[in-house]
């Protein structure tokens, strides 16, 4: 008995357990209708705006000019002090702007006067030695006519009077060296400038050497090297900067940059390509390009590290947008999202020049079109937005 009710248990709750399952397995759950919930996103109108194509370099500003001022005479520097305007003596040192022509130094003034006193009277002693020998002629050439004399006397005295002429202009040559030494004796500024380093110091000694077994005029190492101070032109600068072979034929002269100098961070400087060099750099691969910029505030100093932006192509009245709103790129085309009517569309769009955090949309958005600028991460085509300000979205 006990075994067949046994039985008889496990094969009701067999069957309670199978009819269960099987109800269960094959029944439909209700169908609930979803009611999806709005993706937050953010927009803004596409507008029509400037692009430029830009080329990112670095450099050093130089000055345009720079140039050593030295002596063409020896001696010892009596003054090393710029004459003012009004006469009055400025000391020479660093940052000193001088003048085109303004005095720098003088040189033992007071030995060359005495060189050119001394010329002028050799010059007088061969115009009265001179005289004197053409007087001889004319008289030697009388008597000789008169048959006095022979025509041996004619010609020694004929002679004489050109040996004096020759000495004359000898004095003549000396006394015009003697007053360009005296001219050379004070030295002055060959340019417009700032005094940006002085070699010397009143009363050192400038000699002359002689070079290559040839006489002529240089300045001995104790004067700087013959530097008395270097002057440079500072009202214009220059930077050189290297310009990759890709971007070699899109840079020539006059094309526009942009300088800025971590010294003035709030500054841009405006300036164009001067020139650009004719040959690339075999081991590099670069090609030369100078900027000239005028500088007369005297903001750039030699030396400053410069970010220069070269302005290769510049377009007006395009379609602009910001660069991280755009999707896809690296396997199928580029994409972003527009709003109409409360529902999100995908566009597909072709680039143009990128500047920075911004690029040109050459086709696919038009202006007046609601972009989405935010939560389209989230987006897909033909879903429904709820436009809100970013602060909702975070």
């Amino acid at each position: 008995m006990k075994t067949g009710r046994r039985v008889i248990f496990w094969i009701t709750a067999f069957a309670v357990v199978f009819v269960t399952f099987w109800f269960g397995y094959t029944r439909k759950p209700a169908e609930v209708k979803a009611d999806p919930k709005a993706v937050p996103v953010e927009v803004q109108k596409v507008t029509a705006d400037s692009i430029k194509n830009v080329i990112g370099l670095t450099g050093w500003v130089e000055a345009n000019v720079v140039i050593d001022v030295k002596s063409k005479v020896s001696g010892r520097i009596e003054s090393l002090a710029a004459v003012s305007s009004k006469g009055d003596l400025v000391p020479l040192e660093e940052g000193l702007t001088v003048t085109k022509g303004q005095q720098l130094a003088v040189i033992d003034r007071g030995i060359y006067l005495a060189k050119v006193a001394s010329a002028k009277a050799q010059v007088k002693a061969a115009e009265v030695e001179l005289a004197d020998a053409e007087r001889e002629k004319k008289r030697i050439v009388a008597l000789y006519e008169a048959g006095s004399v022979t025509e041996q006397s004619k010609d020694k005295a004929a002679t004489a009077a050109e040996l004096a002429a020759a000495r004359l202009d000898s004095a003549k040559a000396v006394l015009e060296l003697a007053e360009i030494d005296l001219r050379e004796s004070t030295v002055r500024s060959p340019i417009d400038g700032i005094v940006t380093a002085k070699h010397v110091d009143e009363g050192a000694m400038l000699e002359k050497l002689s070079i290559g077994g040839v006489g002529g005029a240089s300045l001995s190492e104790g004067g700087g090297g013959g530097r008395i101070v270097t002057v440079a032109d500072m009202k214009t600068v220059k930077i050189i900067v290297a310009v990759a072979e890709k971007h070699a034929g899109e840079v020539a002269v006059g094309t526009p940059c942009q300088i800025r100098v971590d010294a003035l961070p709030d500054k841009v400087f405006d300036a164009q390509v001067y020139s650009v060099h004719p040959a690339l750099d075999q081991q590099t691969h670069t090609i030369q390009v100078e900027i000239r910029l005028k500088n007369q505030e005297l903001l750039l100093k030699t030396g400053m590290f410069t970010r220069v932006a070269l302005i290769t192509e510049r377009k007006d009245n395009v379609v602009v947008i910001p660069r991280d709103v755009m999707l896809g790129g690296k396997v199928d085309r580029y994409y972003a999202y527009v709003v109409e009517g409360g529902i999100a569309h995908k566009r597909f769009v072709t680039l143009g020049i990128t500047e920075a955090a911004k690029c040109e949309i050459t086709d696919g958005l038009k202006p007046g079109e609601t972009l989405v600028v935010n939560g389209m991460n989230f987006l897909a085509d033909g879903i429904g937005v709820e436009v809100v300000r970013i602060e909702d979205i975070k």
